[in-house]
């Protein structure tokens, strides 16, 4: 990066700073700097902090690090998600408010927990720390900012330890999290980076408030520096100045070359038509940057996003070429991990089975079986309820010696009896246990979840549990808890694994990614991107959102949309099925690399 005048500015600014712009400008780039500049200033064990909010930020901002700072700078920033950083003070100070040791309790089993509770969940969880010293997900921000707002000593120790810290995406923090950087703020320096445009929790996430940067200002009076005018992820490419169109509904901005709309017609073809961009995508962009390329599939839902999953995880027949057959995609799939991480406990149920009594076994299974519906049960699904309630009858049974009237439970009842070998591979165990779920409505739903978990890779943090889980024989003790410790510890921690060539994911979890082309999808029926009859906020807010899915992309952005769906921009001209093609990828000087390529 060529430090201009601004950014010189931004190095010896000495107090609070707030730095502001778009996707791409160079915020976290003069932000690492900056903490480069105050880091041999500092006593040995002084550190400097990078809040953000997911583990795919801090990965980016950590594989930034590596491009921007020396080994040893690197040693002493510490970048973390508010979550984790506020789980690790609340583990250690927790108890000065309740005077027990603290517990988490991982977010899969809160909903459990929250699905069988008939009172007032708020007041539930303010007992639960009062009177167990036991944390649900949401109120590690609270107890945190409690913390350091109450307990002088607290504060002074973490603002000692972080004479400097960093806030990304803080425009989206929410009441808590800025009640903790405000109490920090009276001894330690924050700089807050900060994009107004790209506020797509407000409404979505309990406390994130639009007046978020204007509450900063007047309480830390920042030294503030404007970088919007600044694009290094696409520069050249149109993609940004497109995006604020969209963003603004401004229709005298031309759609540049590398933006392009391929239509399908009919419901279900949508997942083909991604399947074919993906394919022709990587072919054309390995060949014009010498490299394999980055590839994002978003959507508003996850409910598309794990249909376009299934859709390339296996060799399919071209939807308009029946002589080409669409190659199985390798893919990461960022799921909304409450639903597959029950569905795999159930799943790692079935494989403690050969270890363990019939009744013990099949109980262990329906409970998880009706564990999985509690969760349904407080995502709003109503209908959840009563397979809860026929399961339950089923343990009943079990345990009474009656009659099972449940199809799951005979179903999971005779898999049982079927006597199950494993042999000690835990993919291909874990493959024939899913396969017990099965052939009963309940079971079958809960055998797609499972899917989503992905367990295909040997160094897969799953594997390695279920590894040390096997007892040598014939079963997997305690596989239950196993997997249920990988998949709380990955809802707090950076994954640290190198991320595939194609992601999937919905728009939201897209936020603080970026990746060389990028396609949207729209489904016909469901997850529209735009609707004419949505209110004005609904509509800001969905416009706001597709200004960060496009912004995700360096070079090419493919939209993948329902003939007759609502213009982005209006008007704007739709490509008509069967016509898309690759758009171009541009220079910064905005010629051409690629002629437009004809989609085949």
């Amino acid at each position: 990066m060529e430090l201009d005048e601004t950014r010189r500015q931004i190095l010896t600014a000495p107090g609070h700073l707030l730095i502001l712009g778009g996707p791409g400008c160079g915020k976290t780039t003069i932000a690492l700097l900056k903490a480069a500049t105050l880091l041999d200033n500092l006593e040995s064990e002084q550190r400097v902090l990078f809040l953000s909010f997911s583990r795919a930020a801090v990965r980016q901002i950590s594989d930034r690090m590596r491009g921007t700072l020396t080994k040893s700078t690197r040693d002493r920033l510490e970048v973390r998600t508010f979550h984790s950083f506020f789980l690790e003070l609340v583990r250690a100070h927790g108890p000065l408010r309740t005077g027990k040791p603290s517990a988490f309790i991982p977010p899969d089993r809160e909903r459990q927990l929250r699905a069988d509770f008939t009172g007032d969940w708020n007041e539930e969880t303010h007992r639960l720390i009062r009177e167990e010293g036991r944390y649900v997900f949401d109120r590690l921000a609270e107890t945190a900012a409690t913390l350091l707002t109450t307990i002088a000593p607290v504060r002074a120790l973490y603002s000692d330890t972080y004479p400097l810290i960093i806030v990304d995406e803080f425009q989206d923090t929410s009441d808590d999290q800025w009640q903790a950087v405000k109490a920090l703020s009276s001894t330690s320096t924050i700089a807050c980076l900060a994009d107004p445009d790209q506020r797509i929790y407000e409404g979505f996430v309990a406390g994130v408030d639009e007046k978020r940067i204007e509450y900063a200002i007047a309480h830390l009076h920042p030294e503030t520096f404007d970088l919007s005018a600044d694009n290094h992820r696409s520069p050249g490419s149109g993609l940004l100045d497109y995006a604020n169109a969209v963003l603004r509904n401004d229709a005298t901005q031309p759609v540049p070359q590398n933006v392009a709309t391929w239509t399908y017609q009919w419901a279900g073809d949508c997942e083909a038509r991604v399947h074919g961009a993906i394919v022709r995508l990587r072919e054309v962009m390995e060949g014009h940057l010498g490299r394999t390329p980055t590839i994002a599939v978003l959507a508003s839902t996850n409910a598309l996003v794990a249909r376009i999953s299934e859709q390339i995880s296996a060799d399919r027949e071209h939807p308009t070429n029946t002589t080409m057959i669409l190659p199985a995609i390798d893919h990461e799939l960022n799921w909304d991990p409450a639903l597959s991480a029950a569905a795999g406990y159930v799943v790692a149920s079935i494989m403690e089975w050969p270890g363990l009594a019939r009744d013990e076994a099949l109980t262990g299974t329906l409970r998880a079986i009706a564990d999985y519906y509690r969760i349904k049960l407080d995502g709003g699904v109503q209908g959840a309820r009563a397979k809860i309630s026929t399961i339950d009858r089923a343990i009943t049974a079990l345990q009474t010696n009656t009659a099972l009237r449940s199809n799951a439970a005979k179903i999971i009842a005779t898999a049982f009896d079927a006597a199950l070998q494993f042999v000690g591979q835990p993919v291909s165990d874990w493959q024939l246990a899913r396969g017990r779920l099965r052939g009963a409505a309940e079971l079958e739903e809960i055998f797609n979840k499972a899917r989503l978990l992905r367990l295909f890779k040997a160094t897969d943090a799953l594997a390695w549990e279920l590894i040390d889980a096997w007892n040598g024989t014939n079963a997997y003790t305690d596989a239950a808890l196993a997997v249920r410790r990988v998949l709380a510890n990955e809802t707090l921690e950076a994954a640290q694994a190198e991320p595939v060539p194609v992601s999937l994911m919905n728009m939201h979890k897209s936020k603080g990614k970026e990746f060389d082309t990028v396609i949207i999808a729209e489904g016909q029926y469901n997850a529209p991107l735009l609707k004419p009859d949505w209110s004005l906020s609904q509509t800001q807010a969905a416009r706001r959102l597709l200004r960060v899915a496009i912004t995700r992309a360096r070079h090419v952005v493919i939209f993948v949309r329902p003939i007759g769906a609502e213009a982005l921009t209006t008007p704007e001209p739709m490509i008509v099925a069967g016509s898309a093609a690759v758009p171009p990828i541009t220079r910064a000087s905005g010629e051409n690399e690629v002629e437009s390529l004809a989609h085949q």
